[in-house]
């Protein structure tokens, strides 16, 4: 279901749901696995008779000699998967999040949580009275306006710059490389993992940006992290096409762009407002092939650095807004092929997408049962051949990969990179500590 794109043509949604034993669809960490199965052990009283469990146990109506065997099986416990997808048009990762959220048992919860948070939203815009409410209103208005016709016009120059600077690909000389020699594959590589604490990764921007006079982000962590892999990806179909002579065929070079998608509500999909398609988005330039520094130390910290300051230069201005604007504009009023080669453009030759999705901190559960993983997998918009997820679910970061086959071949060994990439940033963060 997920190897392949969406047969729009007939249909616009599909939803599969399939029972198993713990563990065997791999949509549960065999990490996660092993801790349910030892807090089962530990608490089996949590899990009889009316009580709702982390886990289901699979039931038997045998009688007589089956008995015992049925009372055996009682033991063994089950998993269900759910895979839903929809054109990215009726839903986006937020949409699909708040949705999941209304069909949970915290439900209420989450509605009042939100109410709450809006009420006190309305609190402090609401604390300036009479005339200096009025003064401070048009003072918004104005550097508002100033902020989109400055940042549209920058962002807009920004966008051009990338196009007329990267005039190709760095995957396309790898799929021609691929077809010629007859080895094209067709499909998708997809892939998912845990990749941290959440705690532990926000532990690593604190300390590294009190280290670097910075705001480094979860997002920043990653995305230098994924670009890291994008890198040795390339370098590896470099020593693949040439295995005489490396880097003879030169695929990566000091940059790579990126992709970006930016929700226009932050994430947020207030109660009782429809699910749709809010997505906006940047291009950014981000650094590729990178050597040592003069001291010889790893290249990973200074690489996190550049990435910050490219998407802190992206973020302050209103690209995402304008972006989601033009798509909406050339969705409905131009023809299909135009609309695509008109975004195949706006990518700038990008080598992968990434954008992140927040979860709750804490497990929901659905009929009593608790939501142990969730993972999203983002659609590859026009001419970007790898797409990765990073999400925050329940205390750990997740990570899940989409791209083309040919691109990335072997994508567990892809995230095992964007992994160690994470580890090293963790241990430069432990010698600063």
């Amino acid at each position: 279901m997920l190897m392949s794109p969406l047969q729009v043509k007939d249909k616009l949604w599909e939803v599969y749901i399939s029972n198993g034993l713990l563990g065997s669809s791999g949509g549960i960490s065999k990490a996660k696995v092993d801790l349910i199965v030892q807090e089962d052990m530990e608490h089996p009283s949590n899990f009889s008779g009316s009580n709702r469990g982390s886990i289901l146990f699979r039931r038997t109506t045998k009688k007589g000699p089956w008995e015992d065997a049925a009372s055996q099986n009682d033991a063994i416990p089950l998993e269900s998967i759910l895979l839903f997808r929809s054109h990215h048009a009726l839903a986006d990762g937020a949409s699909i999040m708040a949705a999941l959220s209304d069909l949970c048992d915290e439900a209420e919860e989450i509605r009042e949580q939100i109410r709450l948070e809006l009420l006190k939203w309305k609190r402090r815009r609401d604390s300036k009275k009479g005339f200096r409410k009025i003064l401070s209103k048009i003072l918004r208005l104005i550097k508002l306006c100033l902020w989109f016709i400055f940042g549209t016009a920058r962002a807009l120059a920004y966008q051009s710059y990338l196009q007329l600077t990267t005039r190709v690909n760095p995957f396309d000389a790898v799929k021609f490389d691929a077809e010629t020699k007859g080895l094209a594959a067709s499909g998708r590589s997809l892939s998912w993992c845990d990749a941290a604490p959440l705690d532990e990764a926000k532990t690593i921007c604190k300390v590294l940006s009190k280290a670097k006079g910075s705001t480094i982000t979860i997002n920043d962590l990653f995305v230098s992290c994924i670009t890291a892999a994008v890198t040795r990806q390339l370098v590896e179909h470099e020593e693949f096409m040439a295995p005489v002579g490396a880097h003879k065929t030169k695929c990566v070079g000091k940059h790579m762009n990126v992709v970006v998608p930016v929700h226009m509500r932050g994430g947020v999909v207030l109660p009782g407002e429809s699910v749709g398609n809010n997505i906006g988005a940047f291009v950014c330039r981000c650094p590729a092939e990178m050597k040592h520094d003069a001291k010889g130390g790893s290249c990973s910290v200074e690489r996190l650095e550049k990435v910050h300051e490219s998407l802190l230069y992206m973020k302050k201005s209103p690209a995402p807004i304008v972006s989601h604007a033009l798509a909406k504009f050339c969705s409905n009023f131009l023809p299909s092929c135009v609309t695509k080669s008109i975004f195949e453009s706006a990518n700038a030759n990008a080598s992968v997408v990434i954008t992140n999705t927040r979860g709750r901190e804490s497990k929901i559960h659905i009929n009593g049962m608790p939501v142990e993983s969730v993972a999203g997998f983002i659609p590859l918009p026009p001419g970007v051949p790898v797409g990765v997820v990073v999400q925050s679910y329940a205390g750990s970061m997740s990570l899940s990969l989409t791209a083309e086959r040919y691109a990335i071949p072997d994508p567990d060994k892809f995230l095992q990179w964007v992994v160690e990439e994470y580890q090293a940033l963790r241990h430069a963060a432990a010698n600063l500590q």
